[in-house]
């Protein structure tokens, strides 16, 4: 096949494919159960433990304290800002970062509690699926939603879904 006939339908694939984009689908979508970046194939992060404890009560305080301000309790990553499986930066402490990944196509939102509790596990009933329990080689995992916090029934979450967030623990690139 000549190159003219290849990038003539590379385009065309290109034009078909808009039409997808404009679902804002992740393309390359991440699963929801946890995964240790101890795991083979996986690159271990040599987290500090102290740092991913702070991190979780960081989270905690911070929804609290912006409450006590008249603010909303919600990691929120809407669309079309966080389409195509974005990926932002929550906090972190040290070298240890908290990452945020839209995988759903809708705009989606987590209270700040909820990452801190897929964080450390302290408010979840089994505490070990936590990514805590990945220890200091980090990990990832969809974020574990209490879907009983009447947070959720509050106009502060309209227009939002409790899924599709994946929180990642990760060493800071530097």
């Amino acid at each position: 096949m000549r190159a003219s006939r290849v990038l003539g339908a590379i385009a065309m694939a290109g034009s078909v494919s808009g039409a997808a984009l404009n679902k804002r689908l992740c393309l390359f979508p991440e699963p929801e159960r946890r995964i240790c970046y101890s795991e083979p194939g996986a690159t271990p992060q040599d987290l500090d433990v102290r740092e991913i404890n702070f991190v979780a009560e960081y989270l905690r305080a911070y929804q609290e304290e912006i409450l006590s301000q008249g603010g909303s309790p919600f990691w929120k990553m809407p669309l079309p800002d966080a389409d195509n499986c974005g990926e932002w930066q929550v906090t972190s402490k040290g070298s240890t970062w908290v990452m945020a990944k839209l995988v759903g196509d809708e705009p989606a939102g987590v209270l700040f509690a909820d990452i801190a509790a897929t964080i450390d596990g302290l408010t979840l009933e089994d505490p070990t699926t936590a990514l805590l329990n990945c220890s200091t080689a980090g990990g990832q995992m969809g974020t574990i939603v209490d879907e009983a916090n009447p947070y959720y029934q509050t106009q502060l979450f309209e227009g939002f879904t409790n899924k599709g967030i994946i929180i990642k623990l990760v060493k800071s690139p530097s």
